[in-house]
């Protein structure tokens, strides 16, 4: 596995809405239609490849909703900055990023995004700075400290990056995700005994993704065969759980690929005790919109609004599909 580029960690999701609102005031049926038909507009464009026509629509989303920020806003967001960004708009993204930090500067995930945008933008000094700031404001926080150093290898400051990674590794922690970024921190800096011991440690007390961070490090080693076995083994635990397949669909939706993620969400269904049965039920029923395919979204909505009577947004959309 390859070490991936720093455009990579542009998509987190973060309250990049906000300060992206227009006006203020209570929201209505009809503000609350006209954002969900823009967003889903946008999102055609989206996948289409018409990124500038998707950012504006997402935009016209945003201003229904008269500041009033929730789940809805936050996703039309996430993709009005995807849209920035694919149709090379980094200043866009960097001026919502800063809107946001002058809303709120302790917003480490916008000090992180803005860096990162200024990074590719080959502005180090501010990309330094704005990282710095992350940092400050969440110093324990080793996976962020990799994240950082990472991207900073990625952009050849591999000074500034080790700096950082060993900072990682000075930082206390003795839970499974503690060893596994240190593990992790070892790998960046080229130290694979020291990463293969933090790793060690991670696995034995069933971290996951402590799987997946070894096969990278024994591929690194040449050790392709062990490697694959962990790949292999790690997909499987993905495989098998509910809320992986639940985020795995939810991603792929982001991407515009609604079928995969039907399937996703269909077969985390399948499993009995799903904590996150609500939230991947309302995400089959907007892949299956979004597929066009509507008499089997408006059964699904029915069946949804029956268990969750209190889902106001579902049972409002549920008059919506019945009109279709």
């Amino acid at each position: 596995m390859k070490k991936k580029g720093i455009c990579r960690v542009f998509f987190p999701l973060v309250l990049l809405g906000l300060l992206v609102c227009s006006g203020c005031g209570s929201r209505s049926a009809q503000s609350l239609e006209q954002e969900l038909a823009y967003r889903k507009q946008g999102i055609e464009k989206m996948k289409e490849g018409s990124y500038e026509e998707a950012v504006k629509l997402f935009q016209n989303a945003l201003d229904q909703s008269l500041a009033v920020i929730g789940q809805p806003e936050i996703d039309i967001c996430y993709y009005k900055a995807a849209g920035q960004y694919k149709s090379g708009d980094e200043k866009g993204a960097i001026e919502t990023c800063t809107a946001l930090i002058n809303y709120d500067k302790d917003n480490v995930d916008a000090y992180y995004l803005r860096g990162t945008l200024y990074l590719v933008q080959g502005e180090a000094e501010k990309a330094g700075k704005d990282y710095q700031e992350a940092l400050e404001l969440e110093p324990k926080n080793i996976k962020l400290h990799n994240r950082i150093g990472e991207n900073l290898q990625n952009a050849g400051q591999e000074e500034k990056a080790g700096i950082i990674l060993n900072q990682a590794l000075g930082i206390n922690g003795t839970e499974a995700s503690d060893y596994r970024e240190k593990g992790y921190s070892c790998y960046l800096l080229g130290q694979y005994d020291s990463a293969r011991t933090y790793l060690d440690k991670a696995m034995n007390m069933e971290d996951k993704e402590a799987v997946l961070y070894m096969a990278m490090l024994l591929e690194a080693q040449g050790e392709t065969e062990q490697a694959n076995r962990l790949y292999e083994n790690y997909g499987s635990q993905e495989r098998g759980s509910t809320e992986s397949l639940g985020d795995k669909g939810f991603d792929k939706m982001k991407e515009g690929d609604y079928k995969e993620a039907l399937d996703l969400f269909e077969e985390a269904l399948k499993e009995e005790g799903n904590e996150q049965e609500q939230e991947i039920r309302k995400n089959e029923i907007i892949a299956l919109e979004n597929l066009h395919e509507f008499q089997k979204a408006k059964e699904k909505m029915e069946a949804y609004v029956k268990d969750y009577p209190q889902d106001a947004d579902a049972a409002r959309e549920y008059e919506f599909l019945k009109s279709r």
